[in-house]
């Protein structure tokens, strides 16, 4: 019992912040920002854009692309950790925004950066037991509520963004949610985590490491598992927390920096919303074709890291 790929969508507040707008800010620069990180600009929600808001039109759009209803999805998974209530979950609220009358379930999932892949895996288990015929999975995130505008070392790190697949089932086991792994460290969750007044703390050189290390190797493990080489990968979509990360491990792996979507210039880290952000660019652009084999590795807070198979 396997899944196939129906519809994409995403959503991009409007307001965009450049490197120039922080240097007005702070003791940066866009030389530092861009040598560091490969970061050009960001997309900041306005102060009554929530997380919800967001997944929904996220959500809707998605709808659209695949010519759906809500009342067409039998289940929503929302990867976030920045939802502006502690409950009710995104999920269930992105259902009653767009009018769903079918009791449909939803929840979320907290796997920060890697949130995304957690949903995925999540999904890919629901459809295995047959249990549910189309499932929305959906990163959100508002990453702007925890920067610190007096950190630029974290600050200009950050983006605000949702995405969405769709994905329903298939009897075929070589598309859609091919496989995932998620693994995760909690003795080192102070390496990277959100503080009790909404800030973000974070040692970005043992980060760094870490995510230069973990990235690849989960990558590699699910190419294992899945008896598959890099040859056989048409697109990599990593988490797009840096440049710098991003290019490591492409070398880690032999991957040819033409088979990387980078979205890193333009949105920045999103979280849980990286991955999906970046593929429906990708579809938007025309880069990713029908049949194609992506691979997305992911690390986050927690820690947590992990790796999908996608094919399209």
């Amino acid at each position: 019992m396997g899944s196939r790929l129906v519809g994409y969508g995403s959503y991009l507040p409007e307001k965009i912040m450049t490197n120039q707008d922080f240097e007005r800010m702070m003791d940066t620069s866009d030389e530092w920002i861009v040598q560091r990180t490969g970061m050009r600009q960001r997309h900041f929600a306005a102060d009554n854009e929530t997380v919800t808001d967001m997944a929904v039109m996220a959500a809707q759009r998605a709808l659209d692309n695949a010519n759906l209803t809500v009342d067409d999805i039998d289940l929503v998974i929302v990867a976030t950790t920045t939802s502006e209530l502690d409950f009710p979950s995104v999920g269930v609220q992105v259902l009653g925004a767009l009018g769903a009358t079918r009791d449909q379930p939803g929840f979320d999932v907290r796997g920060a950066c890697t949130g995304y892949i957690y949903a995925l895996h999540c999904a890919r288990a629901f459809f295995a037991a047959g249990m549910h015929r189309r499932i929305m999975i959906i990163g959100a995130e508002k990453m702007s509520r925890f920067l610190d505008w007096n950190d630029r070392s974290t600050a200009v790190l950050f983006g605000d963004g949702a995405g969405a697949l769709i994905f329903e089932h298939s009897t075929s086991s070589y598309s859609g949610i091919i496989d995932t792994v998620i693994m995760g460290d909690g003795k080192c969750f102070d390496m990277l985590h959100g503080t009790s007044d909404h800030r973000i703390s974070m040692n970005g050189p043992e980060t760094y490491k870490k995510a230069v290390t973990l990235m690849p190797e989960a990558a590699q493990y699910i190419m294992e598992h899945a008896g598959i080489t890099a040859e056989n990968v048409d697109w990599i979509i990593p988490h797009q927390a840096n440049l710098r990360i991003i290019q490591s491990g492409a070398g880690r792996l032999g991957f040819p920096l033409e088979k990387i979507i980078v979205t890193v210039d333009k949105h920045a880290n999103t979280s849980g919303a990286s991955g999906v952000l970046a593929m429906a660019y990708a579809f938007d652009q025309g880069i990713i074709k029908k049949g194609q084999l992506i691979l997305y590795p992911a690390f986050g807070s927690g820690l947590t890291w992990g790796a999908s198979l996608i094919r399209v």
